[in-house]
């Protein structure tokens, strides 16, 4: 029951009252929440604590009309039962850097206890960042038939958005460089490029200012050394240092007015939306081409024959050479047999 000082919250238990509610905490005024990781999917969770707390005491536009730590129980066990969220229990050694939470088998509200949030809260926004992506695959797609101006358009936003993140990164990175010098680490969005955070997540914190790890001042020194040595080089060689700078000024300027595809590059992007049709130099040049194979297809064959023709020539020749030393041999055996007296029988009568 309500307590006297307290307001009728029985309008917050019904179905559209919790809606209400969860509405409420989901939106952009609602209680701040903690990322995990639960059956492989991320979720975000709470305290029942601290929704309790935030339920009596946040004074922000469009809040519900709670008081007291019991009308606000009376209010969560409602959301619990109605299953905008569920409880769960943190696991131990879920993972270096992530909560990893479990579904809890007792699902009672209780203030020590952590829930993660089922309910997500109006979809409108997600549901336009949706067909955005649709709508700018089903562009990107369709690129090639893109009007010129469009295309020239698209070439400057690209080279723009590279300038500004290459130079944002060198900017990071000689921030952290000369603070690592100092002996301290400091981090311009420090999450930027976590792939396992949210898009909203990587960009918080803006910036880390920490010591730095003991034991690297030998580091630190070589660093020091390498800086004043660009210094001097610098200093000392002027038309050097003033040709580099000539040539990154030179290397944006072809940049940005795309001088830096080739020439035949260049006409082929030009002629991007016009119909391949060959020219009729393009089709006598194939004709004579074919010609010239087919001469020497020709010429392949008729050596080929040739070749052919002196090898059975050559076993013709075997094969009569073959033949002639047998005829010589029976020749010779032949004179031999004839002249060999008869043997056997008796002498003269």
């Amino acid at each position: 029951m309500a307590s006297n000082t307290g307001t009728d919250v029985s309008k917050y238990e019904t179905e559209e009252g919790l809606k209400e509610v969860a509405a409420f905490l989901r939106g952009r005024n609602g209680m701040p929440l903690r990322p995990a990781i639960e059956v492989d999917k991320r979720v975000e969770y709470f305290k029942g604590e601290k929704l309790v707390n935030f339920l009596v005491t946040n004074t922000k536009k469009g809040r519900p009309a709670i008081k007291t730590e019991e009308e606000a129980i009376r209010v969560c066990k409602a959301l619990l039962r109605h299953e905008y969220f569920h409880r769960s229990e943190k696991v131990k050694g879920g993972g270096a850097g992530e909560r990893h939470l479990e579904v809890s088998g007792n699902n009672q509200f209780d203030p020590a206890g952590y829930f993660t949030w089922i309910f997500l809260g109006s979809q409108r926004l997600s549901h336009l960042f949706t067909a955005l992506i649709i709508i700018g695959f089903l562009l990107i797609t369709c690129f090639p038939i893109w009007p010129r101006i469009l295309k020239v358009w698209m070439w400057y936003l690209s080279v723009t958005l590279l300038v500004i993140m290459v130079t944002f990164l060198t900017i990071r990175c000689l921030l952290f460089f000369f603070a690592w010098i100092a002996g301290y680490e400091f981090w311009v969005l420090p999450r930027l490029f976590d792939e396992t955070l949210a898009f909203a997540e990587s960009f918080t914190p803006v910036w880390t200012f920490e010591k730095g790890s003991s034991g690297q001042g030998y580091y630190r020194v070589v660093a020091v050394g390498g800086v004043i040595a660009f210094v001097i080089w610098a200093y000392n060689q002027p038309t050097d240092f003033d040709t580099f700078i000539s040539a990154q000024s030179d290397f944006m300027s072809d940049l940005y007015a795309g001088k830096l595809l080739s020439d035949v590059s260049e006409k082929s992007k030009q002629d991007i939306d016009k119909p391949k049709v060959p020219s009729l130099e393009d089709i006598l040049k194939e004709l004579d081409e074919e010609d010239e194979l087919s001469d020497e297809e020709q010429e392949a064959e008729r050596r080929m024959e040739e070749l052919l023709a002196g090898e059975l020539d050559e076993d013709e020749r075997y094969e009569e050479e073959e033949e002639e030393e047998e005829d010589e041999d029976d020749e010779k055996a032949a004179p031999e047999h004839e002249d060999k007296p008869p043997q056997g029988g008796g002498g003269e009568l």
